[in-house]
């Protein structure tokens, strides 16, 4: 089974060679980061090297190591216990369900995809190395283990939820697999419940600190000994806290789970056939009907929508769409220039800058620390939120071709949809940056303008990518998506240090950063303009 599998694999990747090119990159890239906090250790005055520039908080490390691989675990889980009979498709059916393959064997192939999110999940941790180390001082071997600890968390409970969900496949157990979610969300109460009252019970989470409740959650015992995701974490917390018992108890309960799933998928008899074939055909179905035309988000979405006194508004051809993208802002946040996902990060970047400038961090010179990573937490959750966005995944519709506008107005009515929503999350960043990070009005007002211009760069590199390298596949083109985006802004970033540097002053270089922006936007955007329309079907 295994040998014909992998075949058919390796036949596939000789199709596209150059993609073992791509994925050396990313590998190096990865080890990069992974190193970061060690490029980045500074000598003490004996002239010995200290294991980080950021003094390393050992329980705040335990209790976010505790935090991510629990919260990857319970994730996977639930998407296991949803989708684990949803990932084949048609030809999946045909070659794998009417091959010589048993029923667990296809199962654990059902997986690749989401085993694939989860190398794009290491690698986007990678990518926040200099946030996680800014913030509570990790060294190189605490984010190997973070990112295999979640490997494991993520094989553990997406398989156990994948059981489940093909054991309960038909429409008739419907109601088994919702108490087997029950279950789990009775479990996370217990775990996050009891973890509050012992934190409380011991004066550690009152008065509240961002970092004494991250090291509480460490110490629990109710998130230690919970499932998958708690016993993986026990195995590293047992050894940087020096308790051999706890490391030992970690490696057996992992072990004992291991051996679970292997016993659960010999023994039970697993027939899901018909319930795959409907999934598959389903995705088949809507595949063909984007394909012609009908975007089934959108449906599902206007399904869901409470249509009362709002209006499309008025325009026709490429103006159109500018009215269709104030309308779906509206229906989320009943303002047409609010994006509601960017509002969501600004209050992730709030709480973010809440929990630094309660540490060291915020007392060093002139609080470069805190600028620092308030920076680069801004413009990686802007990356997501912009170069992702709905002007990025317009030209991926097939009616946007219909419209009989030139490409370049098509792409300016997106914009000019685009616009005033950026404008409003520059006005949060600003706003944060002076009342959070201690910015002058004039220093948060040019960082807000520099925002801006930096959310379009997001957007035409993101555009730019997504329209020439079409033919990567959904989780390869999304890591160089988010390559190419941070390597744009890397560069607008330059002029910023390169400013500061010189003339001590963040203001002129805020403005150089804004103005470099400018000049690459310039050069950018009618790229997009003519690749869109090359692009056309």
């Amino acid at each position: 089974m295994l040998r014909a599998y992998l075949y058919r694999v390796r036949k596939s990747a000789l199709k596209h060679p150059w993609k073992f090119l791509l994925l050396l990159l990313f590998v190096g890239i990865f080890v990069i980061m992974m190193a970061f906090p060690t490029l980045m250790a500074m000598p003490n005055s004996d002239g010995t090297m200290s294991d980080s520039f950021v003094p390393r908080d050992i329980d705040v490390v335990r209790g976010g190591l505790y935090l991510i691989l629990v919260v990857m675990f319970n994730f996977m889980f639930y998407t296991g216990l949803k989708n684990g009979v949803v990932g084949f498709s048609t030809a999946d059916v045909v070659y794998h369900m009417a091959g010589p393959f048993t029923p667990r064997f296809n199962l654990i192939l059902a997986a690749s995809g989401t085993m694939q999110l989860c190398f794009v999940f290491s690698f986007l941790i990678s990518t926040q190395t200099a946030i996680i180390y800014n913030a509570i001082g990790v060294s190189t071997v605490d984010l190997l283990c973070i990112v295999a600890g979640s490997f494991i968390s993520a094989l553990i409970g997406y398989f156990l939820g994948s059981f489940f969900g093909a054991l309960f496949s038909d429409d008739e157990d419907e109601g088994k697999r919702n108490k087997v979610m029950t279950a789990g969300i009775v479990l996370d109460v217990i775990a996050i419940g009891g973890f509050a009252v012992t934190a409380y019970l011991n004066n550690t989470l009152l008065p509240f600190s961002a970092k004494g409740a991250l090291a509480s959650f460490g110490e629990s015992w109710f998130i230690k000994l919970y499932p998958g995701g708690g016993w993986v974490a026990m195995i590293y917390d047992g050894i940087i806290s020096g308790s051999p018992l706890i490391c030992v108890l970690g490696v057996g309960l992992v072990l004992v789970s291991l051996a679970v799933l292997v016993i659960i998928y010999t023994r039970f008899n697993l027939d899901y056939y018909e319930t795959a074939i409907a999934y598959a055909q389903k995705a088949h179905d809507m595949a063909e009907a984007k394909r012609a035309g009908i975007d089934a988000d959108t449906a599902a979405m206007t399904k869901r929508a409470k249509v009362g006194k709002e209006k499309l508004g008025g325009g026709d051809g490429a103006s159109a769409i500018t009215a269709i993208h104030f309308l779906m802002n509206k229906r989320g946040s009943k303002f047409f220039f609010v994006n509601p996902l960017a509002v969501m990060y600004r209050i992730i970047t709030a709480a973010y800058l809440f929990f630094m400038s309660q540490g060291s961090m915020a007392e060093d010179a002139d609080g470069k620390g805190l600028i620092v990573s308030a920076f680069m937490m801004m413009i990686l959750l802007n990356a997501v939120v912009y170069a992702g966005g709905k002007t990025v995944t317009e030209f991926t519709k097939h009616y946007i071709y219909l419209i009989p506008e030139t490409a370049r107005a098509k792409l300016f009515a997106c914009l000019k949809a685009d616009i005033p929503e950026m404008a409003f999350d520059s006005v949060l960043c600003a706003l944060l940056m002076r009342f959070m990070v201690g910015f002058s009005w004039l220093e948060a007002a040019a960082f807000g303008g520099m925002m801006l211009i930096f959310d379009l760069l997001c957007e035409m590199a993101a555009l730019l990518i997504m329209r020439l390298l079409p033919m990567l596949g959904k989780y390869l083109l999304m890591t160089v998506r988010y390559i190419g985006v941070m390597f744009v802004c890397s560069l607008a970033m330059i002029p910023v240090v390169v400013v500061t540097s010189i003339t001590s002053m963040l203001l002129f270089g805020i403005i150089a950063g804004a103005a470099a922006g400018v000049v690459m936007l310039a050069i950018l955007l009618p790229v997009a303009s003519i690749v869109v329309d090359r692009a056309e079907m």
